[in-house]
């Protein structure tokens, strides 16, 4: 089995925080833009291509857990650099 890993991009900050506070690899915040033409932001991982679906079904499922207090200080990040 592969470990290739890939470079995932989501809009999503709540579960960008999440993968932040399982020690996914983060690697740079990109602009973007929607299907509308709005900009938007998107966050960017170096993450096994074997895990995306996992970490998907176990944080939308919401069997995934994480340190509280690790989550809120890895939103709290990411939103400092939304807002710079």
């Amino acid at each position: 089995m592969s470990d290739k890993k890939i470079l995932y991009r989501t809009s999503d900050i709540y579960f960008s925080a999440f993968l932040m506070a399982i020690d996914i690899n983060f690697i740079d915040m990109e602009d973007s833009k929607n299907e509308k033409g709005q900009a938007k932001k998107m966050f960017v991982f170096s993450i096994p291509d074997k895990e995306v679906g996992r970490l998907k079904r176990l944080f939308f499922g919401g069997a995934g857990t994480v340190r509280a207090r690790r989550f809120v200080d890895e939103l709290k990040t990411l939103k400092s650099m939304l807002h710079t």
